[in-house]
């Protein structure tokens, strides 16, 4: 069920990633067209013609800004000079502009000549200021008189229909609609890209790290945990294995859907009764193991009688009836124990309590070793330990084979100090 989901919500996801970069690509291409297309007409005579009629009021604006400074003792007159030669050469720039333009009630080659005349007229009385500012005031009079032509002239220019100013600031607009528009498109589109790929990102980590029978963690996140976090030092922590007793009795006489059902349940049970602090994680097939950290001694050895009581309580599931117990080893850590030696000795400790009698859990301790060395291998079957034929441990439908920590200790390198 899980793999008919996920073949069914891959598809969209990669449609919708598909969609947004076309429709990215799309709007970047019909964008810049526009774009450039308004840039042409922006770049055209009339256009220019307009941007240096501006930038002549803007000099006018400068200019008489440095006189009143330069009134005021604040700036030299070398400094309004520089600005009155900008200006200057502004005009003939723009006037062979506006002759170069169709003869039209809005072209200012007249006005800019007769503006252009007057400067020249008042050029000595402007240079006369550097000896004395008694004038100064009348020669500003005159370029605000000037300026204010200019601007007339603009005010005359918008009230005719189609004109090059009003053109020149409705295709402004537009270019600045057109970018805005472009950059939240992108924005958007991006942003949606990149959930895409984190949501896909998310569930491929947990898909590595998770159980998917159980939802509890994996054993490859049990492994990465204890070869990390606890590599050097286990202390304040102990570790327990739980493998179940008469689980494959489940599947034979039930089935694997039942069997599924039941491990899924009694792992809830399971993660329900451990401390916020503690983690469970499956191994594989009818095996657990859980990382509990404590403070005072007793608090595992309680943990696992709990886990015990709880494993072997009756379950109706699909209308069977299913019951097992749990053998668990229990060992604790310290400072000179890496994580990965003390899932092995929590293991002997569990191997010691099924051959005790199953259905209780005990605590690792030196002498366990030699006693379990010949049983310790989770690849081979167990015919001392199951001999009534209902503990021997099967693999769910999700399992190619039984996890074996002996297995697992082929592929991870031992603690180096052993």
């Amino acid at each position: 069920m899980m793999r008919s989901k996920q073949l069914k919500i891959m598809p969209v996801k990669r449609l919708m990633l598909v969609g947004c970069i076309a429709l990215l690509a799309v709007g970047v291409v019909v964008t810049t067209h526009k774009i450039t297309s308004l840039s042409d007409r922006l770049t055209s005579s009339q256009s220019k013609l307009v941007w240096y009629m501006l930038s002549l009021s803007n000099e006018y604006d400068a200019l008489l800004t440095m006189l009143k400074r330069y009134q005021g003792g604040e700036s030299s007159f070398d400094h309004v000079a520089v600005q009155h030669e900008i200006l200057w050469s502004r005009f003939p720039v723009t006037i062979n502009m506006a002759s170069k333009q169709t003869a039209s009630k809005t072209n200012p080659r007249a006005l800019l000549k007769t503006i252009y005349s007057e400067l020249r007229a008042s050029e000595a009385s402007f240079y006369a200021l550097r000896f004395s500012t008694h004038n100064i005031d009348d020669v500003m009079a005159h370029y605000r008189q000037q300026q204010q032509q200019l601007e007339n002239y603009f005010a005359r220019t918008l009230a005719v229909p189609d004109s090059g100013y009003r053109e020149h600031t409705r295709l402004l607009n537009q270019l600045g609609q057109l970018t805005t528009v472009m950059t939240l498109g992108m924005i958007a589109v991006g942003a949606t890209v990149l959930l895409l790929i984190a949501h896909d990102a998310k569930r491929y980590y947990k898909l590595a790290r998770e159980d998917q029978l159980t939802g509890l963690n994996n054993r490859h996140w049990l492994f990465d945990a204890l070869n990390h976090r606890f590599a050097t030092s286990t202390e304040g922590v102990a570790i327990l294995v739980i493998d179940l007793d008469g689980f494959k009795a489940i599947n034979d006489t039930h089935g694997h859907d039942v069997g599924d059902v039941f491990l899924r349940t009694l792992a809830k049970r399971f993660a329900d009764e451990l401390p916020r602090n503690a983690v469970i994680a499956r191994l594989g097939g009818d095996e657990f193991a859980a990382i509990i950290p404590y403070q005072e001694a007793n608090t595992p050895g309680e943990i696992a009688t709990t886990l015990v009581n709880i494993a072997q309580r009756q379950s109706v599931l699909l209308g069977h009836r299913c019951k097992v117990s749990a053998s668990i080893g229990l060992a604790f850590g310290q400072n000179n124990i890496g994580g990965e030696r003390l899932l092995r000795y929590a293991d002997m400790a569990m191997y010691a309590a099924k051959h005790g009698g199953k259905n209780q859990y005990r605590v690792y301790h030196d002498a366990m070793q030699a006693s379990t060395q010949r049983l310790h291998s989770r690849s081979a079957r167990r015919p001392a330990l199951e001999s009534d034929g209902t503990s021997d441990t099967q693999p769910d439908k999700g399992d190619a084979f039984k996890v074996s920590l002996s297995a697992i200790r082929h592929f991870n390198k031992p603690d180096a100090r052993e």
